[in-house]
């Protein structure tokens, strides 16, 4: 009854739509260290026993295991956790423009980036970019608090989540050289560490496909004369650009966009600077899975808040605008956050694992008789929802 209310007021739905991959995915590798335990799996995010997912550092899902075990493994529940750090993200912000000393009103304005699409949409989406993002902001905060020691902290649970965080780091060497130095030097220790723990899991410091995941993201598939596993022959530097734009547009909306463009020729702030360049960072060095991938635009985020506080803060605009603004936000794109939510490209699945769970006894193998092309596209979603050993047959 409670998750039942719960998923009304969020608009928590299955994992059915639009990128719904991810949450499946790492909810199965979470609910995998319940049922396998840390020690079997080594810590490792472990897909199925023997095989180890290791593309990224594993404190997503060691938090999501840990949430699931005292509230229970369900979709709700892993939509839930990420949304909270979303939203703890936004509060950070709010926290930020008080500490530069932004008006109120200023700091309000900071959070209308809530009425996206961008964030609507992908803040229930569970993945590594709610952590990278909330410890960024907390590192951020820190920082400008001189909290040196939380600031720390922060370095290291953002080096556990995610590499998108490791490209902040070195911009704070315009404020703070030796700071930016210890932080780096932290994450590059984090990333040995991983490694070796890859090692471990694997045996090998590439194992698990990490080293191919670092070569897609980087597009260096056709130059090392490799099959691109992607969208082979799609990615050109003038396409992808084209299509960033479009997407800047559809999920943070043009009024946003025109209003912290505005801000950021205006009011030249070192601050703005900084987070509009770590925004653009990962989307740009890594653009193969940026063309694919569009909720990596996540990271600018943060320059659009900040940039429309530092707007409402100089021209020292009125409480009621906050209002109208938000108002014209949520509507501009409304119509296609709308669409997003009701894409269903894999409620077969759900379905079908579904019917599973309710007609196979715990410890009996399923079998599931079907075309390739639904088996390699259902086969996570029938898996996590059916939780029950699932046997495959093609069709010929």
């Amino acid at each position: 009854m409670v998750q039942a209310w719960l998923a009304v007021i969020f608009g928590l739905r299955p994992f059915i739509g639009h990128h719904d991959w991810n949450g499946v995915f790492y909810s199965q590798i979470s609910r995998n260290f319940l049922d396998y335990g840390y020690w079997f799996t080594r810590l490792g995010q472990m897909t199925s026993p023997g095989n180890f997912y290791t593309h990224y550092p594993p404190l997503f899902t060691w938090l999501l295991s840990f949430w699931f075990r005292v509230f229970g493994v369900s979709d709700i529940n892993a939509r839930l956790m990420t949304l909270l750090f979303y939203l703890a993200a936004i509060f950070l912000l709010y926290k930020i423009c008080l500490v530069l000393k932004l008006k109120s009103t200023a700091a309000l304005a900071a959070c209308l980036v809530i009425f996206t699409p961008m964030f609507r949409y992908f803040s229930r989406m569970p993945s590594q970019e709610a952590l990278i993002l909330f410890f960024t902001l907390l590192s951020l905060y820190f920082f400008l608090t001189k909290n040196n020691r939380m600031f720390y902290f922060s370095v290291v649970a953002n080096g556990l989540s995610g590499w998108a965080g490791y490209f902040f780091y070195p911009l704070l060497w315009f404020y703070d050289r030796r700071l930016a130095l210890k932080a780096s030097l932290i994450l590059v220790l984090i990333f040995c560490l991983h490694l070796a723990h890859v090692y471990w899991l694997t045996g090998s410091i590439f194992g698990g496909g990490i080293l191919d995941a670092l070569l897609l993201r980087l597009g260096l598939f056709p130059q090392l004369g490799l099959v691109e596993p992607e969208l082979p022959g799609q990615f050109t530097w003038g396409i992808y650009l084209i299509k960033e734009a479009r997407i800047l547009i559809i999920y943070y909306t043009l009024i946003l966009i025109f209003l912290a463009a505005v801000s950021f020729i205006w009011i030249r702030t070192k601050i703005t600077l900084i987070l509009l360049v770590w925004g653009l960072a990962y989307p740009l060095i890594f653009s193969n899975v940026v063309f694919v991938h569009e909720y990596f635009n996540l990271y600018l985020l943060p320059f659009f808040s900040l940039s429309l506080a530092y707007l409402f803060n100089r021209f020292n605009l009125k409480p009621i605008l906050i209002l109208a603004l938000a108002l014209l936000i949520y509507w501009e794109r409304n119509q296609f956050y709308q669409a997003l939510i009701v894409t269903r490209a894999f409620e077969p699945g759900v379905k079908l694992g579904r019917e599973i769970n309710q007609t196979t006894p715990k410890g009996i193998t399923a079998t599931v008789t079907n075309t390739k092309e639904f088996i390699s596209s259902q086969n996570l979603f029938i898996e996590f929802y059916a939780d029950r050993e699932i046997e495959y047959i093609e069709l010929k």
